[in-house]
């Protein structure tokens, strides 16, 4: 393990492995190596845009997704190690730059693992493969006469072996195979182990860059004071005083783009305490747009449910079901803006000089920010170079390009590198909020209590916004997001979406729509058991486990196995006691939900003492399929457990005028680690291609949660964030 010391700031980054003069070096357990060794060298084996294996034996991989705390990078050396036959720490990492030849690198929707499965495995059994024909080929004898282990290709007949740094040359003359025939199950040493991270030595070690820790030479810093509303405009600016202030260089008036960024005043300095002390001396005045808050908001979001909106399933007649139903129950839900307050606030370093541009970014979407960055400029991307940080957190916020376009616009306006480094208010008030929801949800039921009819009205501020600005209905994608995928059996299901007017900017956010769908489904159900007094549990089995795969879903690629969904639920069940006696002021509370192809059930335990709540114990079950890091899987899970109790206890962004409110963690509260509950993940064994992790832990919180409240205290909450209705 490396030890902390002292260095200067320069010394650092040295050894970290960034950006200084002209070569590009990253870290990965303390050793640099170059970016340009996977092409320089001429003897080195490439057999794929991803890997290659320099003459003294050592492997370079290229990974293409965003590291943001989720273990990407961890996974995909699993599986180029576990094929390619060589020792997981001895894989050297190197961070690709934004560049369509890698295929898609946005990292969101938790498919970066399920997305490499197949293409990963396939390049290190490729590279295996030729490196054991390689050696056949030196001992005159057939491949099948060999195997590769632990870096060397050995003569099974003899004790003959190669290190593969003495085969390279070999291996790169012959001809990658079309089709590698990857490892059998019983042959896997890692996949579906436990593999502590490959970047935990050198982020405790203080070496890992993230984008705040980015220094580039004759760079200049800023901070930037933004218009408190998307069309806000500068009524008056003194700048007298920032100017005065110690360090400060020059104020810049920045030109919003109304689509992500809003109109700013940057003051520019030599350090980034100059630059924030230079900016709380500006003396700036704006003159806001009339936008509507969040009374009017939600008022607007109410009104969309009174009537129809757009159809996105229908299965049978609800209507006609209405009509003769022996009992119809009705509830609504709401649901809050929320924001992602990553521990990492956002930082971009830029810099453009003549028609080239050079960015230093934690961005979740390289090849999408270099697009908005070249049309920002007039460039053509080949002259922009993108280099991916280290993200500390990202939850969608990262996705977005305003950070990155706002420093290269800076940059252009100061012709040198500039870094723009945001403070947790920033984050705060500029966000791209997960979208406020209202939900209308309407059953019929028969004489005998069984379900017969399911319309779901879901009203919310749409993310196609980001694609086209006069989008005004839900995206199917979105209300796919667990309102039209419903898995339960109803003979009769309508599912309608309506939005609401908002110049809010609204974008991703982990697990997106299936936040509020699945709060809205699970407390639902919850509401038809206790109404027609079943078990909340068996209710949800009665009406998933004789179905299998719903017809509706038979084309999807994995099509919604509710068996799956039913065995989880199971699980946690069992692993969280359901049915036994709770103490008073004690209550537990379930839910499950399938969301980025996963499966998941939460069951949370709570203890009320007066309006005071403590959140005691959660149990988790997933099921994603085939699972490469066990270790990263439960943590997601056990991030997610916090996360969504974060959101579901406090979680609330509100506007006034247009303007945010909250600014900090003292107004926009995470849970602390004395809240947090002792947490129990399963991971459900599976033969299934590998699905979503990072995101699918979180719907089911806030339901589970809710349902534990109503049996502990016989309160119903419809609407979030829960402390509002503890107080």
């Amino acid at each position: 393990m490396n030890h902390i010391e002292g260095k200067t700031r320069r010394a650092f980054l040295q050894e970290s492995g960034f950006w200084l003069g002209s070569a590009l070096v990253v870290s990965y357990g303390g050793q640099l190596i170059e970016k340009a060794a996977l092409a320089a060298d001429a003897a080195t084996f490439a057999p794929s845009l991803f890997i290659a294996i320099a003459p003294d034996g050592k492997v370079t991989l290229v990974c293409h997704r965003s590291e943001m705390g989720q273990g990407i990078r961890t996974s995909m050396a699993m599986l180029l190690a576990d094929e390619l036959e060589v020792d997981l720490r001895s894989i050297t990492l190197v961070q690709a730059d934004g560049d369509e030849r890698y295929g898609d690198q946005n990292t969101d929707g938790s498919h970066s693992v399920s997305m490499n499965w197949t293409r990963l495995r396939e390049a290190g059994a490729a590279a295996r493969e030729m490196l054991v024909a390689a050696a056949a080929k030196k001992w005159a004898v057939a491949p099948e006469s060999c195997h590769a282990q632990a870096g060397h290709v050995y003569r099974n007949a003899s004790k003959k072996s190669l290190t593969y740094g003495e085969l390279v040359a070999a291996a790169a003359e012959l001809k990658v195979p079309a089709h590698p025939k990857i490892k059998a199950d019983a042959q896997l040493r890692l996949i579906g182990t436990g593999q502590p991270s490959v970047d935990l030595e050198p982020m405790l070690a203080g070496k890992s860059v993230f984008g705040i820790d980015v220094v580039v030479d004759e760079m200049v810093y800023a901070s930037l004071e933004r218009a408190p509303t998307v069309g806000g405009k500068i009524k008056s600016l003194d700048s007298a005083a920032a100017l005065a202030s110690p360090g400060v260089l020059k104020v810049v008036r920045l030109k919003g783009i109304r689509k992500y960024t809003n109109n700013a005043v940057a003051v520019v300095a030599g350090n980034t305490w100059s630059a924030l002390q230079g900016r709380r001396a500006l003396k700036v005045e704006w003159e806001n747009e009339a936008v509507s808050g969040s009374t009017e908001l939600r008022a607007a979001l109410e009104k969309s449910l009174e009537s129809p909106g757009k159809n996105f399933r229908k299965d049978g007649d609800f209507e006609a079901q209405l009509q003769g139903a022996a009992r119809v129950v009705e509830a609504r839900y709401h649901a809050p803006f929320l924001v992602h307050a990553t521990m990492e606030p956002l930082a971009c370093v830029a810099r453009v000089l003549g028609d080239d541009c050079e960015i230093w970014a934690p961005t979740q979407d390289p090849q999408g920010t270099l697009k908005d960055v070249a049309k920002l400029l007039g460039f053509k991307e080949n002259k922009i170079k993108l280099h991916v940080t280290m993200l500390g957190g990202g939850f969608g916020r990262k996705s977005q390009p305003d950070f990155v376009l706002e420093a290269v616009a800076l940059a252009k306006e100061l012709g040198r590198a500039v870094k723009i480094t945001w403070t947790r208010e920033d984050e705060i008030r500029h966000g791209f909020y997960h979208p406020e929801s209202t939900q209308r949800m309407t059953a019929t039921l028969d004489k005998q209590g069984k379900v017969t009819g399911w319309r779901h009205r879901s009203a919310f501020t749409t993310i196609a916004r980001l694609f086209d600005a006069g989008a005004t209905e839900p995206a199917g994608f979105e209300m796919g997001m667990g309102c039209t995928n419903f898995p339960y059996h109803v003979p009769h299901v309508l599912c309608e979406g309506s939005s609401a007017p908002t110049d809010v900017r609204v974008a991703w956010l982990r697990s997106v729509c299936n936040i509020f769908h699945a709060f809205s489904v699970n407390s639902f159900l919850d509401e038809l058991a206790h109404e027609t007094g079943r078990d909340a549990v068996q209710l949800r089995l009665d009406m998933l486990e004789p179905y299998g795969i719903p017809e509706w879903d038979k084309k999807s690629t994995p099509p919604l196995d509710t068996g799956r969904l039913a065995n989880v639920l199971k699980l946690a069940a069992s692993q969280s006691g359901w049915g036994r006696k709770l103490a008073s002021g004690t209550g537990l509370g379930i839910a499950c939900h399938y969301s980025f192809k996963s499966y998941v059930a939460v069951a949370l335990e709570v203890k009320m003492k007066g309006s005071k709540l403590q959140v005691t114990r959660a149990d988790c079950v997933i099921d994603s399929g085939r699972i490469v890091n066990a270790d990263s899987v439960k943590a997601q899970m056990e991030g997610s457990m916090i996360f969504g109790l974060s959101a579901a206890l406090y979680g609330e962004i509100t506007l006034k005028g247009g303007m945010v409110e909250q600014s900090n963690f003292h107004d926009y509260s995470l849970m602390r680690m004395p809240e947090a509950p002792k947490i129990r993940v399963q991971l459900v064994k599976s033969d299934a291609p590998p699905t979503g992790v990072g995101e699918p832990g979180v719907p089911s919180v806030a339901p589970a949660l809710c349902a534990a409240i109503f049996q502990a205290t016989g309160k119903r909450i419809r609407d979030l964030p829960v402390a509002r209705h503890l107080s």
